[in-house]
């Protein structure tokens, strides 16, 4: 089958394995493979999307840390496949087990964390981050949830530790009315601590980005709004607060698509999100012009590692009967990272 196109594959793929197979793709994918997923969203929505339908064979399109979650949430027998393994997160990467847990020592300095700190990971982590959370009585969010999150966190303790997106973090915290005073950031590579802030800190932020987010600036705020007058501006949460406070919306990529697509014809969308989505989103909506908040649109590198041909051999593998690059994650750290999800879908859920 080597030489056939992706779609032939998929197609030849779907007539011998039928709903034993599910093709799932995040929206910063590539058109090629978006356009032959059986569903694309965020990673969260697409895992249990997955858990909860009949297939054993779910191929997972994006990066590393969604398929673990997908494994994570997975029933029994459901088994995980991601075509490039070397897919990983910026965000993700900023943080892990053993730097968590140094952070976790380092505050038991000046405080019991065990007693005064409850965890709070962002979707984008690892498992093993994930479980240290879920270890710790904490649970995980996503940027449409962090709001909701973060209110049951200080209901449960007097300060929380939100790792590792430093500004889902911080504008979440403003819109809970949290003043900078009462933050404080810890850097993993100055671990250090100003044990004065962290003693009086309400919310402690891990210094993580996205690297795709963080190049929004309030500068392309300001010359869009120039340059083009009426514009409406929508950024994801994960950018700067500086941009989310000139933004006219904010949201999750959910909330980006629907507030665009229901927007009046003729309206014009300056997007601060990854330009594969924005893109889509212009092509989606013809009556509308829907183009990048920043000059130069930035795009996500680690999405773009997967191509046509990662997802065609996976596929012809599965066809011979081998399954290749699969995501299994050990009991010992899927069980406490599933109780850090499943807390959050209780909160949000209640």
């Amino acid at each position: 089958m080597g030489g056939l196109a992706v779609a032939d594959v998929v197609a030849e793929a779907r007539r011998v394995l039928g709903e034993m197979l599910l093709i799932l793709a995040h929206h910063y994918q590539r058109d090629e493979i978006v356009d032959v997923a059986d569903f694309r969203g965020d990673s969260l929505e697409l895992s249990r999307r997955a858990a909860a339908s009949a297939a054993r064979w779910i191929v997972f399109c994006g990066v590393h840390f969604m398929a673990e979650t997908a494994a994570v949430l997975a029933r029994e027998g459901q088994r995980v496949l991601i075509p490039r393994e070397d897919a990983g997160c910026f965000l993700a990467h900023t943080i892990d087990y053993p730097s968590l847990v140094e952070l976790w020592r380092a505050l038991s300095g000046i405080m019991d964390p065990d007693r005064e700190v409850l965890p709070v990971a962002y979707v984008n982590t690892t498992a093993d981050v994930k479980a240290f959370v879920g270890e710790k009585g904490g649970a995980c969010c996503t940027s449409s949830s962090a709001e909701a999150v973060l209110r049951w966190a200080f209901s449960q303790r007097p300060r929380v530790l939100f790792v590792p997106d430093q500004y889902l973090g911080r504008n979440t915290a403003r819109r809970l009315g949290i003043p900078d005073d009462d933050i404080a950031v810890w850097d993993p590579r100055f671990p250090d601590l100003d044990r004065e802030r962290f003693a009086r800190a309400r919310l402690i932020l891990w210094r993580g980005t996205c690297n795709v987010h963080v190049r929004f600036l309030p500068e392309d705020v300001e010359r869009v709004r120039r340059e083009r007058p009426g514009v409406r501006v929508v950024v994801h949460p994960e950018c700067r607060p500086e941009v989310v406070e000139l933004a006219d919306e904010v949201g999750s990529t959910s909330y980006i698509i629907r507030t665009v697509s229901a927007s009046p014809p003729g309206s014009a969308w300056a997007v601060g999100t990854e330009e594969r989505l924005v893109a889509r989103l212009n092509k989606e909506n013809p009556d509308k012009e829907v183009f990048s908040l920043a000059e130069v649109p930035p795009f996500c590198s680690y999405m773009s590692l997967t191509r046509p041909g990662d997802l065609a051999a996976i596929l012809e593998g599965l066809l011979r009967g081998e399954e290749r690059n699969v995501v299994e994650v050990p009991p010992e750290i899927r069980d406490p990272a599933r109780a850090a999800l499943e807390r959050m879908l209780e909160i949000t859920s209640a």
